[in-house]
């Protein structure tokens, strides 16, 4: 005790210090430092739940992500299907279209043939006719001049039937 009296220190006010200190103490831990850690653990849990919760959402986003990449994988596919399809449809139309063209055409050419062989038919018919009429005519002036009414008729007939009968 000596030497604390040596250094000015009173042991009284020390100890009394040292209570009024654990005092102080005790009450600021009961009134201050337990609700602060209860604070800053409530604080801790949230930042960690905080931190939970980002994580879940970083893996759902991700997830997400990836759904919404094959969805747009197979729309796309769908959709190059489909462009495929319709060109598909398209050449297939486009073919029948130049069939029916083909046939239509065909069928005005077989009729325009038809109708220009009736015509040469005809043709042929009226120059026969008129032929047949100059060679009556020609005979009966040859015929006149030389036969007598009937050998001139039954000629002219026989002329006729032969002229019918061929062709030009």
């Amino acid at each position: 005790m000596d030497l604390i009296d040596k250094l000015g220190i009173d042991l009284k006010l020390l100890i009394a210090q040292a209570v009024n200190f654990l005092i102080l103490l005790a009450i600021l831990t009961k009134l201050v430092y337990k609700p602060i850690l209860k604070v800053l653990d409530k604080r801790k849990k949230m930042i960690e739940d905080n931190v939970k919760n980002t994580e879940e959402i970083d893996k759902r986003l991700e997830k997400i992500e990836q759904e919404k990449d094959k969805i747009m994988a197979e729309a796309s596919e769908a959709a190059m299907a489909a462009v495929e399809k319709a060109k598909k449809e398209a050449e297939e139309e486009k073919q029948k279209i130049l069939i029916n063209a083909k046939k239509e055409i065909s069928s005005l050419a077989e009729r325009y043939r038809g109708q220009l062989q009736e015509e040469k038919k005809q043709m042929f018919q009226e120059i026969k006719e008129e032929v047949a009429a100059l060679i009556v005519q020609s005979s009966e002036k040859i015929i006149r001049k030389e036969f007598k009414k009937d050998d001139q008729s039954r000629l002219e007939e026989a002329i006729k039937d032969e002229l019918k009968s061929t062709k030009l």
